[in-house]
């Protein structure tokens, strides 16, 4: 290998690296941030009552962001090594491989599916309805809206009839074992 085409592969995973840290930054505590601000004002505002008891509350939110982390970390371990890429889809850190193990066998999307646990498990964490409901809920539309629209097109333009071939077998968010055709 060329010292060129290695110095472009170095540069290449620290973007991928750099991609990762700051998305993380941004999705897991920039972004909950806010939520969790926005959420407990409107929780205060309307005066929405706790949703269930202390410590029941702790002990589902325990659970429920335990599994939200795994299926997140684990989607992003299987991007960045089997897919040579980061979930950052910026020049330089998309996947180059189609990831259709892993997670990826059960879900096309298995990083929202934690995502939304992630949140699940704040709102039931902090008893708040609003995260819990409306928060979430705009986080789930606002990420479908981003895969619909704009992900899956780039998806079937840069692996075309692969991606579309595993788009018919694997569910759109919620694992479930692939569709046998």
């Amino acid at each position: 290998m060329s010292k060129i085409r290695k110095i472009e592969n170095s540069n290449r995973k620290i973007k991928r690296i750099l991609a990762l840290i700051f998305s993380g930054i941004y999705v897991v505590i920039i972004i909950p941030i806010i939520g969790v601000l926005v959420s407990r004002y409107l929780d205060l505002l309307f005066g929405f009552p706790e949703i269930i008891i202390y410590p029941l509350n702790i002990i589902i939110s325990i659970i429920v962001l335990a599994i939200g982390f795994f299926w997140a970390i684990w989607a992003n371990f299987e991007l960045f090594t089997s897919g040579k890429g980061s979930p950052v889809p910026l020049k330089g850190t998309q996947t180059e491989v189609l990831v259709v193990r892993g997670p990826y066998k059960y879900s096309r999307n298995p990083m929202i599916f934690g995502y939304i646990l992630l949140w699940i498990g704040l709102g039931f964490l902090l008893n708040s309805i609003f995260l819990l409901f409306g928060f979430t809920l705009f986080i789930i539309l606002l990420l479908i809206a981003v895969v619909k629209l704009w992900e899956e097109k780039n998806l079937i333009k840069r692996f075309g009839n692969s991606y579309l071939e595993y788009k018919s077998k694997v569910s759109f968010i919620i694992p479930f074992p692939s569709k046998k055709q």
